[in-house]
């Protein structure tokens, strides 16, 4: 005898067969040992093995393949799944192995789902113990990947750089049903989601990822929406003529803004692009247009807004139904970046703090020391842990390796993003010459780190109370200890070091770069550490850290006094070497206007500036070929900025 289970006020017979009423839900068993979960909205199946094998709505399919935990490359597997309550399914893995599971993990399974089905959506709570950050793998149809090849103001996109999507991307399909996705904030003010590749059934599939922390569950929600409203209906393709949107100044701001309605029904919405200022995100100026347009159709919106300052400024588009705020989604760009010249909070003493800081690191031997690991290497380089003094009589320890050919070579050194982490071993290079290091004071692979407490565990606001005694500075003069100990390598060629890094190694790059002028190439990406005042005070990233930090006792202006010395935009004019940076613009850790704001200092003519605009942090490059040509060319000898950003 065939079971069901059905949620709701009413429900309607017909024979035998039982149809929900307007706000029933109804689950029951298929063959093979799955559940179908039906409702005047949508329909989903879970499949015998726990995994999400079909969403529709209205007839239209959404999912091209079965949906599930994402790991690496491949899936952590579901095995079984069984009823909890009428209206809901948990799926199990396998039970954990406390030996290969995250320490702390509450999840008792390796992956665990639950599915609770409500007659308008879907929730999911997502629980897994194998990775720090495993993933759930939503893998488009052919409805969803056929309907907009080239969307930008949501994630659809299956193939190429990874984009992001603010708060709710949406799938569109060929039919006019959408799909709607509430991931969850994971980075301040935008959807936790991803494109990748998994493996799926023994497919590599292209899939969209929402994250899911080992240490605690994640509750998602979708809407299978068969007539959508305008905020969900209504598309739009925004680009404007530089792939960077750095806009000219002397003229309006002009997007290329293009708005389609998806959806089967025709819609009628306001529909208004405002430019907002940077760090308020209030509207400066704003222009609205009345949509109105059938199914399937597309029209242009008018965007020229007049600016006077240069500067970044936030681009959002609003949609109002009526009097109703439906839908905002803001992203950035750069008005006049050729004039853009903010003041800096240099302090008065500012350089001479820097001078002395570097007079006491030359006075201080650099006691370098190099251990040869063998099982490290290759046919093409020597591979070795070394280490050096800097100051406050700690040491900086890092993987150094060395091309085997005989000769001088070039040489880059990585600096590293936030965190107290093993490193895992030496860049191998047949043609440079290679140096990661830690910043922290603790040994590749941590083995010297203190049970107790050290300035180096809490690095980031570790003697912050003041400019001669945060960590900050320490870190800052070791990156100039870097460039002492890779200069005393007689196989390094002198004119051709380069200093790498994303994230926190980004800001350091240009620290590095502006207080050492031996450095002959800079090469930081999503870059941390530009304008901590604005990252303190108004919060356009968070990163790293926040007025929280402030000592106790201590004044707004005292710890902002403090955080100047140790701000890139106050460091970058000092620059005296090519840089090749990159930005996503919807960067919220580091803030893609405070990169943006540094980088404005850079002396006209060194720059070459790379702006993905629909990146988020460590998103990638809407073209990494770009960055990577100036570094060919410096490692070759050659100059490596053949057009620059700013000109001279």
């Amino acid at each position: 005898m065939r079971h069901a289970w059905l949620v709701g006020p009413l429900l309607l017979c017909l024979g035998d067969s039982p149809v929900p009423a307007q706000d029933a839900v109804r689950v029951e068993p298929v063959a093979g040992g799955g559940y179908r979960c039906t409702t005047a909205q949508y329909s989903a199946t879970v499949a015998a093995d726990g995994s999400l094998a079909s969403l529709s709505a209205a007839g239209t399919e959404f999912l091209g393949s079965p949906c599930g935990f994402a790991r690496g490359n491949g899936s952590i597997p579901l095995v079984t799944v069984k009823p909890a309550a009428p209206d809901t399914l948990v799926a199990e893995g396998a039970p954990k192995d406390a030996a290969k599971s995250v320490a702390g993990s509450p999840c008792p399974f390796e992956a665990r789902v639950t599915y609770h089905f409500l007659p308008d959506r879907l929730e999911l709570t997502l629980e897994q113990s194998l990775d720090l950050y495993g993933g759930f793998a939503w893998v488009p149809s052919a409805a969803v990947t056929a309907a907009r090849d080239a969307l930008t103001d949501c994630a659809t996109l299956p193939a190429g750089p990874l984009p992001y999507g603010q708060t709710d991307p949406r799938w569109t399909t060929t039919a006019g049903p959408v799909l709607r996705f509430d991931f969850g904030v994971w980075q301040r003010g935008f959807a936790n989601a991803s494109w990748g590749s998994a493996t799926i059934d023994g497919m590599t599939v292209h899939s969209m990822r929402n994250t899911v922390p080992a240490t605690l569950p994640m509750k998602i929600t979708v809407f299978p929406l068969p007539h959508p409203a305008p905020r969900d209906a209504l598309t739009f393709d925004i680009a404007a003529a530089s792939p960077d949107f750095l806009l000219p100044g002397g003229q309006p701001v002009h997007f290329d803004l293009t708005v389609t309605n998806a959806g089967p029904d025709a819609v009628d919405a306001r529909v208004t692009f405002e430019v907002r200022d940077y760090l308020t995100q209030q509207p400066v100026t704003a222009r609205a247009t009345e949509v109105k347009l059938p199914p399937g159709g597309a029209t242009a919106l008018p965007t020229d807004l007049a600016l006077e300052q240069p500067g970044p400024y936030r681009g959002a588009i609003v949609v109002n139904e009526g009097d109703q705020l439906a839908r905002s989604f803001w992203w950035v760009f750069t008005y006049d970046f050729q004039h853009y010249a903010p003041p800096t909070t240099r302090q008065p003493d500012f350089e001479a703090f820097w001078r002395e800081a570097l007079a006491e690191s030359a006075a201080l031997p650099l006691d370098a020391r190099l251990t040869p690991v063998p099982e490290k290497g290759n046919a093409a380089a020597d591979a070795f842990r070394i280490s050096f003094a800097t100051l406050g009589g700690r040491r900086i320890y890092g993987w150094y390796a060395r091309p085997k050919a005989p000769g001088r070579h070039p040489a880059q050194i990585r600096f590293p993003s936030s965190g107290i982490y093993p490193l895992p071993g030496p860049e191998l290079f047949a043609d440079r010459s290679s140096l990661w290091i830690q910043i922290h004071g603790f040994d590749v692979d941590l083995s010297n780190m203190p049970a107790g407490d050290n300035p180096g565990k809490g690095y980031w606001t570790a003697g912050i109370a003041g400019p001669k005694t945060s960590m900050w500075r320490t870190i800052y003069i070791s990156l100039v200890r870097a460039v002492d100990f890779m200069l005393a390598q007689a196989e390094v060629d002198p004119r051709r070091v380069a200093v790498v890094g994303g994230s926190q190694g980004g800001g350091l790059c240009m620290v590095a770069a502006a207080l050492d002028h031996r450095i002959g190439f800079a090469l930081p990406y999503h870059s941390g550490l530009p304008r901590l005042d604005w990252t303190v005070t108004r919060e356009p990233g968070y990163w790293p850290f926040g007025m929280a930090a402030k000592p106790a006792g201590q004044s707004d202006e005292e710890f902002l006094r403090t955080l100047s010395y140790f701000d890139p935009a106050n460091l970058t004019q000092d620059i005296r070497c090519p840089i090749a940076a990159e930005i996503g613009l919807m960067d919220t850790v580091t803030a893609a206007g405070n990169q943006i704001c540094a980088l404005s200092h850079v002396p006209p003519g060194l720059l070459y500036l790379v702006c993905s605009p629909w990146a988020m942090h460590g998103a990638g490059s809407r073209d990494s070929s770009l960055a990577a040509a100036c570094y060919a060319r410096f490692v070759k000898g050659e100059p490596p900025i053949v057009e620059p950003t700013k000109a001279p």
